[in-house]
């Protein structure tokens, strides 16, 4: 008599290893899953390559242009940035003296003060030290520069005597008058006032936020010249802890 199967059989089979064909899916599957991963690191590390050399090609772009530009500006002393009008005001003490038994006694003292409305000086942002251009992405860029500052060589002193005002005040000494030389001496400093005013932290404040400006346009329109579609410049004084637009 032939044994039949045993009851268990069929069961045992079922919940053992895979048929031949359920094996053939998984692994077929788990070398499509590798390869996709695979793909997709190698496409990735692709991507990151192309950025690179791109933003790299970039970057050499932006400075080789803004240098050329640079150069332009270095033999106007810089970016001019504008003029402002600088009011000024003048005071000259002097103190007459007569010789006598070898000492020299005051004997009288003139004052002169002076208001000059209508001076004029004019702001730049020097190429030295070199500006640094820094390329964030293919649009985006950093650019740092020096701060504006008065440039010297360029300041207008009013020269309409008619607009000066010119107060004389003598102490106890009444006949003592102010020679010529006295106001011509105070008519000297007014340059060199007007410009000491011209770089008071005040009026820096201001051409500052301007300078900011007219230094992005500036550079973005180098880039754009040097095929750079819609440039976004940030423009950072070297004198200023963070960035801003």
């Amino acid at each position: 008599m032939i044994p039949g199967p045993s009851p268990n059989s069929s069961g045992a089979r079922r919940g053992g290893c895979c048929s031949g064909r359920g094996c053939g899916c998984l692994l077929i599957t788990a070398i499509l899953i590798a390869l996709c991963i695979w793909g997709g690191v190698r496409a990735c590390n692709s991507l990151k390559t192309w950025v690179r050399d791109n933003l790299s090609l970039v970057q050499s772009s932006a400075t080789t242009t803004l240098t050329s530009a640079l150069g332009e500006l270095r033999a106007k002393g810089g970016l001019q940035i504008g003029w402002r009008t600088i009011d000024t005001h003048l005071e000259i003490d002097r103190t007459t003296t007569v010789g006598a038994f070898g000492y020299s006694i005051p004997v009288g003292a003139v004052h002169i003060r002076i208001d000059v409305p209508g001076n004029r000086v004019q702001y730049l942002i020097p190429v030295d030290p070199p500006w640094q251009i820094h390329a964030v992405d293919g649009a985006t860029f950093l650019l740092t520069l020096p701060p504006p500052e008065v440039n010297e060589d360029v300041v207008e002193v009013q020269s309409d005597p008619a607009k000066f005002r010119i107060e004389i005040d003598n102490d106890w000494a009444e006949h003592l008058i102010p020679s010529g030389g006295d106001v011509d001496e105070a008519k000297r400093l007014l340059r060199s006032s007007v410009i000491e005013t011209g770089k008071s932290k005040p009026a820096l404040a201001e051409v500052r936020m301007e300078a900011r400006e007219v230094a992005g346009a500036f550079v973005r329109g180098v880039l754009a010249g040097a095929g750079i579609a819609s440039p976004k410049v940030i423009v950072l004084f070297t004198d200023e802890a963070n960035p801003r637009e």
